[in-house]
């Protein structure tokens, strides 16, 4: 286990060497600044695209925006006012409810002994592997290097100028650094700001559209808070007799799994460490 280890960090060492530099103070850099200049061109234009629409509202719209909004700006408010007042006069009620579940303690020990025989059979054979394969791995480079000389070879890196698709990279790379998806957007929210006869109509029509919407979210959010306070209190007046349940069920589970699954783990851990062992005795060879 420990020479795959080696392999592997020598193997994201060479990909991370790989990563393409696009600032390479030539032709990838200057691709790189191209997306990115054109990118900023892009985003003035969907900027400029949305602000003329921002401003080209009415105050009809105004009056409609300012309506919507305040509703269900108002309705929030109401309804997190009014659910809270009602979540917490429920709570305590469905927690004692929850606690006396007749169904909460042989739940929580039949789930706790399920998951820590399960643990335990995962960290046995785990352990059991790794000894497996300490065990397994120099039998098998032995037999796989039987009889035969190594040779090692160098492998030369080739470099070349940028290809094509390099400099696209950089381009696209360049672009999307830069790209502002929001542009449009933050245009027409800055157009509708400074288009006086649509805030003119939103002004006029939301306040009185928020009282509706408050009054119409705490008669709901009262309700809604109850029905939530008393399934959480349940939950968690169930959770704390499970829980003390579980813990008793997950120790004897946990020793039972623990005893099974040293010895798989340790036969797959050998079989694995020997092929591994042969491959790399057979690669000294070539």
């Amino acid at each position: 286990m420990r020479v795959v280890s080696v392999f592997l960090a020598m193997a994201l060492g060479l990909a991370a060497g790989c990563e393409l530099d696009c600032h390479d103070g030539g032709e990838l850099e200057a691709a790189l600044h191209d997306g990115e200049h054109a990118a900023d061109q892009a985003n003035q234009i969907a900027y400029d695209l949305g602000y003329r629409a921002g401003l080209a509202l009415t105050r009809a719209d105004g009056t409609r925006d300012g309506a919507q909004d305040g509703y269900a700006d108002g309705y929030a408010a109401g309804y997190d006012r009014t659910y809270a007042a009602g979540y917490a006069a429920a709570f305590d009620t469905g927690a004692t409810a929850g606690s006396f579940d007749p169904t909460a303690c042989g739940a929580g020990t039949g789930a706790g002994s399920a998951a820590g025989d399960a643990d335990g059979y995962a960290d046995a054979a785990t352990a059991g592997y790794a000894d497996g394969w300490d065990a397994g791995y120099p039998d098998g480079y032995a037999d796989g290097s039987a009889g035969c000389t190594s040779a090692r070879t160098a492998a030369a890196q080739a470099t070349s100028a940028a290809d094509p698709e390099d400099v696209r990279t950089c381009y696209r790379r360049g672009y999307a650094d830069v790209a502002d998806p929001t542009a449009e957007d933050r245009g027409f929210a800055d157009g509708k700001r400074d288009n006086p006869d649509y805030q003119a109509g939103y002004r006029a029509a939301y306040p009185e559209a928020r009282a509706r919407g408050d009054a119409d979210g705490a008669a709901v959010g009262y309700d809604d808070g109850w029905d939530a306070g008393y399934g959480d209190g349940y939950a968690a007046g169930y959770a704390a007799v499970f829980d003390a349940c579980y813990a008793d069920g997950y120790a004897a589970g946990y020793d039972d799994g623990y005893d099974r699954g040293y010895g798989p783990g340790w036969t797959d851990g050998y079989a694995g460490g020997y092929a591994g062992g042969v491959e790399d005795g057979q690669a000294a060879c070539r």
